[in-house]
């Protein structure tokens, strides 16, 4: 090799050492810039929480009234709630004193508004029991206020007397 052959590929290979060099400085730095954007974006987005928490509660007085608002639905929904479970604990105990077994009974969606703070619920139960026991039942819970809305009345070939009912009923409960 000549010396200018020489000269050339030590130059090549310093040229290739400074690029790596560079070429890695450069990476340390892009990650550098990254964990900074990601910890400006995290910092901005507090602000943006903290300043949204301040406007909502600049005034303490309105802050206050949207609580007792909220604690007030809270009040009447857990005083619903607890109304609908008496009506549908009413409808379990009528079905034992009739020696009806209740299989399932679950609410049908949610309840339907209607006028002058009224709505309407509907219930689906599946139930067992004989004939004329099942006609009791559903007498009483007309009488308490329940519209039959669907009925489905399957007999077992086994117990002749034995009767399977679907039943859905409706009723109106208060807001």
């Amino acid at each position: 090799m000549k010396a200018g052959e020489k000269t050339i590929n030590l130059l090549a290979c310093i040229a290739f050492v400074l690029a790596a060099g560079l070429g890695i400085q450069a990476w340390e730095l892009s990650k550098e810039r990254q964990l900074t954007v990601e910890q400006t974006q995290k910092l901005q987005m507090q602000l943006t929480q903290q300043i949204r928490f301040a406007n909502e509660h600049s005034d303490y007085k309105t802050y206050k009234i949207k609580l007792l608002g909220k604690q007030k639905k809270l009040k009447e929904q857990a005083e619903q709630n607890l109304r609908l479970n008496n009506r549908l604990q009413r409808l379990q105990k009528q079905a034992q004193t009739q020696s009806i077994q209740l299989s399932s009974m679950q609410l049908d969606g949610k309840p339907v508004p209607l006028q002058q703070g009224l709505q309407l619920q509907t219930v689906k139960i599946s139930a067992v029991g004989d004939f004329y026991s099942l006609l009791r039942w559903l007498r009483q819970a007309e009488r308490d206020g329940c519209k039959v809305k669907e009925l489905r009345l399957q007999s077992d070939m086994q117990a002749k007397e034995v009767l399977k009912m679907d039943i859905s009923l409706e009723f109106h409960t208060t807001n």
